[in-house]
């Protein structure tokens, strides 16, 4: 006989209604937290302008978990008063409130308020040094004795991550700082100053995220220290994205107002270069176009490339010279006469680049080159064309009528003592 085993009474038990394990779901501890904070930032900015008595008696009714809530409320532009006795308010509690210190990291970063929150930030970690620490390894407390112990804690900062083998992210999550707080902006920048070359080739990445979402002066700052510390062809990218917001100084003047004159020259010629190159690459990379007006660059102050890309307009200080790409003469004004005449369409032109930049449905009218030529406005002469043995011609004419130096080797003598690297490395 056969015998086939079943676990019947498994089965039932299985079957059995039971009650579950647990009671109820882990709590979303996160949601409770900004739950009971908008409900106090509501309940404080009723009172924010109130008598100092009416927010004492506030802060005496609220909880003890409301109070560890307290920090965030916290705001430079608070009237003095009420801020005097928050500060008080959050001090008394500090005695009895671990946790405060945490709160406080946060609130510092998130406010940039190395006064007042700093001082307490520093007050709370020594009031619970040893219960603070049991929680760290040896190496992170060292580092935080160091850092409440420093004069100037962005400094302290940017120098330990920048030095660090871990990374920038890394050691500065070290010190509970992430790229969310406006503190890591302001550690970034001290970065930039202490950085060389290579950690911008490294971090572009970092640098483009930062540069984007930065305040104007923030991007002047950081367009200082690249152009100071890097060879522009090696962060191609970066220098791109720092013409792409701020342009040149020629052009934007009122946005280069924190970087240096030195700084401000490199740039623009840097750019000015980079444009002709693009603008005859389309043809030749060694068109002989640009080399021949190359060697000018250290004089050109603008460059604007119009007509579908097909005329190239240069701006220098006492004329303005219009290069055509492919067949065409080249017409050579006095720079007040472009001023008066033509300008006025390629500022237009430059106004709605800007403003539909970033609108793929929206065209801008391109200035075209018929627009630009009138023989009877140019310098008498300065209607040039390109015939055999044109570059010895054009330059006979610039030296003869304008003054100009036209030998290649004094021209770049000093582009040379600065030298950007090899336009050809991508």
């Amino acid at each position: 006989m056969k015998y086939e085993y079943e676990p019947v009474l498994l089965k039932r038990w299985l079957r059995e209604a039971r009650p579950p394990l647990l009671k109820q779901t882990v709590e979303y501890s996160a949601e409770k937290y900004q739950g009971v904070l908008e409900r106090l930032s509501e309940q404080f900015t009723q009172i924010a302008n109130a008598p100092v008595s009416a927010f004492q008696e506030w802060v005496q009714q609220l909880s003890r978990r409301e109070k560890l809530l307290l920090p965030n409320l916290y705001k430079k532009e608070l009237p003095d008063e009420i801020k005097k006795a928050m500060i008080e308010s959050i001090q008394r509690h500090i005695q009895h409130e671990r946790r405060l210190f945490r709160v406080l990291v946060d609130v510092m970063y998130e406010t940039c308020d190395l006064d007042e929150i700093w001082k307490l930030l520093r007050y709370a970690y020594a009031a619970h040094i040893e219960k603070i620490e049991k929680r760290m390894e040896k190496e992170k407390s060292e580092k935080w004795r160091r850092y409440l112990l420093s004069r100037d804690p962005i400094v302290y900062l940017a120098t330990e991550a920048y030095q660090s083998e871990k990374g920038i992210l890394d050691e500065l999550e070290t010190f509970y700082l992430t790229k969310n707080f406006p503190l890591f902006k302001l550690v970034l920048m001290e970065i930039f100053q202490l950085a060389d070359e290579s950690f911008f080739l490294k971090e572009q990445n970092l640098y483009q995220d930062i540069f984007v979402s930065a305040t104007n002066e923030q991007q002047q700052k950081m367009a200082h220290a690249l152009i100071k510390k890097c060879k522009l062809n090696r962060v191609k990218p970066l220098g791109k994205l720092i013409f792409e917001k701020l342009q040149t100084y020629h052009r934007k003047p009122m946005l280069w107002r924190y970087v240096g004159e030195e700084e401000k020259r490199r740039f623009a010629q840097w750019i000015m270069k980079l444009q002709l190159k693009d603008f005859f690459g389309g043809v030749n990379k060694n068109h002989e176009r640009f080399q021949y007006w190359e060697k000018f660059v250290p004089k050109l102050e603008d460059v604007v490339v119009t007509d579908e890309r097909t005329t190239l307009i240069m701006y220098f200080r006492d004329v303005v010279i219009m290069e055509v790409l492919g067949t065409g003469a080249v017409y050579i004004y006095r720079a007040d006469v472009f001023q008066r005449h033509f300008q006025p369409k390629i500022d237009r032109m430059l106004a709605e680049r800007e403003r539909f930049a970033h609108t793929a449905w929206q065209r801008v009218r391109e200035v075209k080159r018929s627009e630009l030529m009138d023989r009877d406005l140019t310098i008498p002469g300065g209607w040039l064309r390109h015939t055999g043995g044109w570059q010895w011609k054009f330059d006979e004419w610039l030296r003869r009528e304008l003054g100009w130096e036209v030998r290649r080797n004094v021209l770049l003598q000093k582009e040379a003592e600065n030298d950007e690297g090899s336009f050809d490395a991508e």
